[in-house]
C-alpha cells in the first residue's frame, strides 16, 4: 500500500517506503535503514503520544520486548519513546498475515495448524520469559514467513510483573481485538499470560475453520459472548479439539499454560510423524483421574455487559458477587441480564497467575485436563450445532417481509412527548432525512421543539457525552473509543444502537449511449483494483449480453477519505468476492492507477465530469443525475438499487447487539429476489439506562415516529426521496419495543 498524503516520509533514521496497515495503535510502515536493511515501523497515534502515562509504560515495554529473541518473533531492532510521534522498529518478515491467508484461500488444512500452533506457542514461551504479555494475539499479528510464522506487535504488550497498576485502558484504549481477548481483559481482571493462550485458542479456530469463536461486528456483543458463551466450534475438525478445547476455558487458571502446550505438542507432532497429515491425530488421552467437577452455576447470573474505557473497566464497572437470586432470563440471545456483577463461584476465585507454572505435577493435571476437556467438547458438538442453529434462526427473525414501507406506514398521528426543545446531533450524512424527520414530527406535535446538529458522528458523541444532546445519531456501529467516551453518559448502564433506517450505497458510471449496465462483485473488485480497466472487458459484456459496451478506458473515481459508505462497500466486496477483492474491508481507500482520489462529497461531481467514470456514493442527493449500475447478486434478475430494495435486503440481517442495543449486521451475500445488498444503517445513540428523563421522554416518541413511518407517513416519504429506506416492519417493531425499555 503507498504513502497517502500526509504521512511522513522517514521516521528516526528510516525511510519510509508505504503503509502494511493500521490499527488502534497507529500505523505501520514498511521502511528502510541507510544501509538498506528492511523494517517495519509503528507510529503511535497522536492522542495516545500526548499521554505522559502511556510515553512511561512505552518506554518501559520497548526495553523489555528487546529481550525477546527467537526463531518465531519479530524482534524489536529500534525505537524512540521520545519522539513527537513515539515509535519502534521490529524485523521486516516477508509474507502475507494469517488473516490475509485465510481470507484469501480459506481455512488451512489441519497439518498446517498444527505447525503453525507448535510455533506460536514457541514464540510465547519466548515472549512470557522475559515477563511479557502479547494482549494482542490475533490473525492479524501472524505473519507466514517460509519457514514457519512470526508472531508481531508485541513491543506495546504489558509487563507481567505488577510494577504499573494503571493498565493502559486508563489511557481510553482498549488494548486487544475483541474477538480474540481473554475475558479478563473485558473484566478488568489480572491480565497474566493466560489471556495469550486463550488468544491462542482463538487465532487456531480461526486458522482452521475460517471463522472465530467469538466473532461479531460489535465490541460488545462480542464481549458479551467471550465473558459469557460457549465458543462457536462449527466446522472444526475433531482433531483439534483437545488442544483448542482447553485454551478457550473462561477460567484462567484452568487454561493450559505454555510450558503444557509445548509438551501436548510434542506429543501430538510426534505421533503425527509418518502419517500423511492430511488429518494428524491428537495423541491418544494418557490414564487419569476424571477432572473435579466444574463448580454449580446460578441459574440466572447476573452478568456486565456494557464496554466503557473508563477507569472503572472495560466492560462495566468492577464485577460484583452477589447471591441474591434474580429472575429467570428472558429466551434467546437478546438477553440483558444486567450490568456489574457475575455469579458467586466455589473454590478458588484468583485471576491468571502472573507467571506460566512451571511444576511437574501441575503441568500434568494440566495436561489430563486438556484431554479431559476434548471430550467434553466433543461430546458437546450437538450443542454447537443447535447453538449455530439458533444463531441462524436469529439472523432471520429480525424482518421476513420484503416490502418496502416500515412497520406503521399510513398510521395515525404520533403521541407527542413533553413540550421542550429535543437536540440531537452526529453524522452529516442523515442530516437529509433527519430534516424531513424533524418536519413532519413538528407538523403533528408543535410543542416540541428537534433540532439536528449535523457535526460529524465523533462530535456528536462527545455532545452526547457531554450532555448538550439528548441523543447522538451515527452511520455506522461506534468504535470501542466512542462507546468508551459515551459511556461516560450512562451511569449503571452502556450506550446502545437503534436504528432509524437503511442508506444503499449505489455504483454510479458516467457512460455516454449507455443507460443500463449490470456488474456482478467479482467484476467491481477487479474494476476498483484496476485490473478491468476498458468498458468492453469480456467480463463486463458477460453481465450485459445483447447491449453495445465502448471499448473506452474505465475511469475509476476513489473516495479517499474515511467515510461508512466506503466501508460498506468494500464488506460487500469483501464478503461476496473475497479471492477478487484481496483484503479485508477498509473505510478508506487509495486512489486506482490514473484515476482520481476525490473527497466523499466530490464523487457524484467527479463522476459527471469525467466520461467513462465509475465510482460509488450514497443514494440520493447529487447522485440522482448518474446512471446507477445494477448487481448480478445470484437472484433470479439483476437487483435496482433503491430504498425498497435496501430493506428487502435487512430481512436477513441478524442484530449483533444484546440486550437494548440493536446493532445490525447487513447480510451482503443475500441471493433473496429484489434485495439490494450494498447497504450502511443509520443509528441513534442512546443509554440503555442513565438517560436525562426529560430527554428520554422528548426522544421516544420522536424516534417511533422515525422508524414507524408515523404522522401520514409524510416524513418517510420525503425522506425516501433523499434516499433513506425505511426499516424492514419487524426490526421497526424491536425498536418501538426497545425504547419503551430505556432508562
Amino acid at each position: 500500500m503507498t504513502l497517502r498524503d500526509g504521512d511522513p516520509r522517514t521516521v528516526g533514521r528510516y525511510r519510509l517506503e508505504g503503509r502494511l496497515g493500521a490499527g488502534g495503535m497507529g500505523v505501520v510502515y514498511r521502511a528502510r535503514s541507510l544501509s538498506g536493511r528492511q523494517v517495519a515501523v509503528k507510529v503511535i497515534r497522536p492522542e495516545l503520544a500526548e499521554d505522559p502515562t502511556f510515553r512511561q509504560r512505552f518506554r518501559r515495554e520497548v526495553e523489555a520486548a528487546r529481550q525477546v529473541s527467537g526463531a518465531f518473533t519479530a524482534p524489536v531492532v529500534d525505537a524512540d519513546a521520545d519522539a513527537a510521534a513515539p515509535w519502534l522498529a521490529t524485523l521486516f518478515v516477508a509474507g502475507s498475515s494469517l488473516a490475509e491467508r485465510v481470507h484469501e484461500r480459506g481455512p488451512l488444512p489441519v497439518a498446517e495448524v498444527w505447525r503453525l500452533a507448535a510455533g506460536l506457542v514457541e514464540a510465547l514461551r519466548d515472549i512470557h520469559r522475559v515477563e511479557l504479555v502479547h494482549r494482542d494475539l490475533k490473525p492479524g499479528n501472524v505473519l507466514l514467513a517460509q519457514d514457519g510464522p512470526r508472531v508481531i506487535d508485541f513491543g506495546i504488550a504489558r509487563a507481567v510483573d505488577g510494577s504499573d497498576a494503571t493498565a493502559l485502558t486508563g489511557t481510553g484504549v482498549v488494548v486487544g481485538t475483541p474477538p480474540f481477548m481473554a475475558p479478563e481483559q473485558f473484566l478488568r481482571a489480572e491480565v497474566g499470560p493466560a489471556a495469550d493462550v486463550f488468544a491462542l485458542g482463538s487465532v487456531l479456530v480461526h486458522a482452521a475453520t475460517g471463522h472465530g469463536p467469538f466473532d461479531g461486528a460489535h465490541p460488545h456483543a462480542v464481549g458479551y459472548r467471550v465473558v459469557h458463551e460457549d465458543p462457536d466450534l462449527a466446522g472444526l475438525p475433531p482433531a483439534l479439539l483437545p488442544l483448542v478445547g482447553p485454551c478457550l476455558s473462561k477460567n484462567p487458571a484452568d487454561r493450559p499454560t505454555v510450558p503444557d502446550l509445548m509438551t501436548f505438542l510434542a506429543a501430538s507432532l510426534s505421533a503425527a510423524d509418518g502419517a500423511d497429515g492430511a488429518d494428524a491425530p491428537a495423541p491418544p488421552a494418557p490414564a487419569a483421574s476424571p477432572p473435579p467437577p466444574a463448580p454449580p452455576a446460578p441459574a440466572a447470573p447476573e452478568v456486565p455487559v456494557g464496554v466503557s474505557v473508563a477507569p472503572e473497566g472495560v466492560f462495566g464497572p468492577p464485577p460484583t458477587l452477589t447471591t441474591e437470586p434474580a429472575e429467570p432470563p428472558a429466551q434467546g440471545r437478546d438477553q440483558d441480564p444486567g450490568p456489574g456483577s457475575v455469579p458467586v463461584r466455589s473454590g478458588d476465585d484468583d485471576p491468571a497467575p502472573s507467571k506460566p507454572e512451571t511444576g511437574a505435577p501441575q503441568r500434568g493435571r494440566r495436561i489430563r485436563a486438556m484431554v479431559a476437556v476434548a471430550v467434553v467438547v466433543a461430546l458437546a458438538a450437538g450443542g454447537v450445532a443447535a447453538w449455530q442453529g439458533l444463531r441462524d434462526d436469529d439472523k432471520g427473525s429480525h424482518g421476513s417481509a420484503a416490502g418496502s414501507q416500515g412497520a406503521g406506514s399510513g398510521a395515525t398521528a404520533p403521541a407527542c412527548g413533553p413540550d421542550g426543545a429535543l437536540t440531537s446531533a452526529g453524522a452529516s450524512a442523515l442530516k437529509p432525512a433527519m430534516d424531513r424527520w424533524i418536519a413532519d414530527y413538528q407538523a403533528a406535535c408543535p410543542g416540541t421543539r428537534p433540532a439536528y446538529a449535523p457535526t460529524g458522528s465523533g462530535a456528536g458523541i462527545q455532545q452526547f457525552k457531554e450532555g448538550s444532546a439528548d441523543f447522538a445519531v451515527v452511520d455506522r456501529t461506534l468504535t470501542q473509543p466512542q462507546a468508551g467516551a459515551a459511556a461516560a453518559r450512562c451511569p449503571g448502564g452502556k450506550p446502545v444502537h437503534l436504528p432509524l433506517g437503511v442508506m444503499p450505497v449505489a455504483v454510479v458510471v458516467n457512460l455516454p449511449g449507455v443507460d443500463l449496465l449490470t456488474l456482478d462483485a467479482p467484476t467491481l473488485a477487479r474494476i476498483f483494483r484496476g485490473q478491468v480497466t476498458r468498458w468492453n472487458h469480456p467480463e463486463i459484456a458477460a453481465t450485459n449480453r445483447g447491449r453495445l459496451l465502448p471499448d473506452t478506458a474505465i475511469q475509476v473515481v476513489t473516495p479517499t477519505d474515511e467515510s461508512a459508505t466506503t466501508l460498506a462497500f468494500t464488506q460487500y466486496l469483501s464478503k461476496v468476492s473475497p479471492t477478487g477483492w484481496g483484503t479485508l474491508p477498509q473505510s478508506s481507500l487509495a486512489a486506482v492507477g490514473g484515476g482520481q482520489g476525490v473527497s466523499s462529497a466530490l464523487v457524484a461531481q467527479a463522476v459527471k465530469q469525467t466520461a467513462g467514470a465509475v465510482s460509488f456514493t450514497r443514494l440520493g442527493g447529487e447522485a440522482s443525475g448518474l446512471t446507477t449500475v445494477r448487481l448480478a447478486t445470484g437472484a433470479p434478475e439483476p437487483v435496482t438499487v433503491g430504498t425498497e430494495s435496501a430493506t428487502a435486503a435487512l430481512a436477513t440481517a441478524r442484530i449483533s447487539g444484546t440486550g437494548a442495543d440493536l446493532a445490525v449486521d447487513p447480510d451482503f451475500t443475500t441471493k433473496a429476489a429484489g434485495a439490494y445488498p450494498i447497504v450502511q444503517l443509520g443509528y441513534a445513540v442512546l443509554c440503555d439506562r442513565g438517560n436525562d428523563g426529560a430527554g428520554l421522554a422528548r426522544s421516544r416518541p420522536f424516534l417511533a415516529s422515525v422508524v414507524s413511518g408515523d404522522a401520514g407517513s409524510a416524513g418517510s416519504k420525503a425522506a425516501d426521496q433523499v434516499g433513506y429506506g425505511a426499516l424492514p416492519p419487524a426490526l421497526a417493531q424491536k425498536v418501538r419495543e426497545t425504547l419503551a425499555t430505556l432508562g
